[in-house]
């Protein structure tokens, strides 16, 4: 990571990189073109460049700036929710205008009032959205009667166009568009993977938006998470292997995280990436270790370490007392009484795709999975 004196650098980075690749022949949303794939690539190329530029000059798209140093999680989470304004922004002038001539034209009120008032339950106001009109110009856009300050009262219409690339209107309003029916829940198709985090998990210019989505193989959705979520190599490794592993067993679900029946089984988690630097984790939820010790002290010793020591708080939570919770965990490792959370234990940072068989091995322990 480059070094940085604000949070919204790096976190302009991120989502820079979190832009997963655009497959050359991903199934296409119905009525889209067959060149829309390659003219969905450029809009991604560009959208990299424009955050990368946030990086750089966060000053110049009035992005919240907190000092690198701050560990105030709260701040640092305002000053991510200021990246989402570019994209935001792609949206406001989509929603207030129409296409004539590869050219975007935007009624000045309908986009004023989407810019203060914002639209729907996840998207807000658009602060300093003059500022990252401005930006844009430098990248190509052409703003008609702009001038570097917010549009006029006596303004009623403006255009949008990108003379570079004249289909670029027309893709990002597409792009615009389905993303917006996404986020109504009623028109979102049945797949295997739970789409119930549209706002986080498809705003970053994701192909999926203009997809199929009940055509893509789940495995897709296992390597595109972990483009997304920033997974070192070997952790995306991990994911598929520990994925593909999961096929092997009757009635283990995946929609996300690893279910069986209505239990979920396993996930991998991040840490709080608004701060940089995200610690990724494997979660298993093991109830009663005690009865497959022998071959927990027969596994390799990195993965050995979460059951070597107890985190339970003994907190009171709903009712819990020092002598019963029903959410603590007994076990004995090396003749030691041991006592966890069942929402914090068990969790591992072992991610030779090696192990995946190892890991699923205590899940068929816990579960008496069978396979197939």
């Amino acid at each position: 990571m480059n070094e940085y004196k604000y949070h919204c650098q790096h976190q302009a980075e991120s989502f820079a990189k979190a832009i997963v690749p655009v497959p050359d022949d991903y199934p296409l949303k119905d009525g889209l073109p067959e060149d829309f794939r390659i003219r969905f690539k450029k809009l991604c190329e560009l959208a990299k460049e424009v955050y990368m530029d946030m990086a750089k000059q966060p000053e110049s798209y009035g992005l919240m700036l907190v000092d690198i140093e701050s560990k105030d999680q709260n701040r640092a989470r305002d000053c991510y929710r200021t990246i989402h304004r570019f994209a935001d922004l792609l949206s406001r002038l989509c929603s207030s205008g129409e296409l004539k001539n590869r050219q975007l034209a935007v009624g000045a009120d309908a986009f004023k009032k989407a810019v203060k008032k914002g639209t729907g339950l996840v998207s807000g106001p658009v602060p300093k959205y003059e500022l990252i009109l401005s930006r844009l110009s430098a990248f190509g856009f052409v703003f008609s009667g702009f001038d570097g300050k917010p549009y006029g009262k006596k303004t009623e219409a403006f255009t949008v166009e990108y003379p570079d690339d004249p289909d670029m209107m027309d893709t990002i309003k597409t792009y615009c568009e389905c993303y917006e029916v996404l986020k109504n829940k009623e028109n979102r198709p049945e797949t295997e993977y739970s789409l119930h985090e549209m706002h986080h998990r498809f705003y970053r210019f994701d192909y999926k938006i203009t997809s199929d989505l009940a055509a893509i193989p789940t495995r897709q959705w296992v390597s595109d998470d972990a483009g997304y979520n920033g997974f070192p190599p070997e952790l995306k490794m991990f994911s598929l292997a520990f994925y593909d592993e999961s096929l092997k067993y009757k009635g283990i679900k995946f929609d996300g995280e690893y279910h069986y029946k209505s239990k979920r089984v396993a996930r991998i988690q991040q840490g709080y990436m608004a701060l940089g630097n995200p610690k990724f984790r494997l979660s298993v939820k093991l109830s009663k270790p005690d009865k497959y010790m022998d071959i927990i002290e027969k596994l390799p010793d990195d993965i050995q370490k979460p059951f070597e020591w107890g985190n339970c708080r003994y907190c009171d939570f709903q009712g819990a007392t020092r002598e019963h919770c029903k959410f603590r965990v007994l076990w004995n490792y090396d003749g030691i009484a041991l006592a966890g959370c069942a929402h914090a234990c068990f969790d591992f940072d072992a991610f030779d795709p090696e192990y995946a068989p190892v890991y699923w091995q205590l899940i068929e322990k816990e579960y008496n999975l069978t396979k197939l």
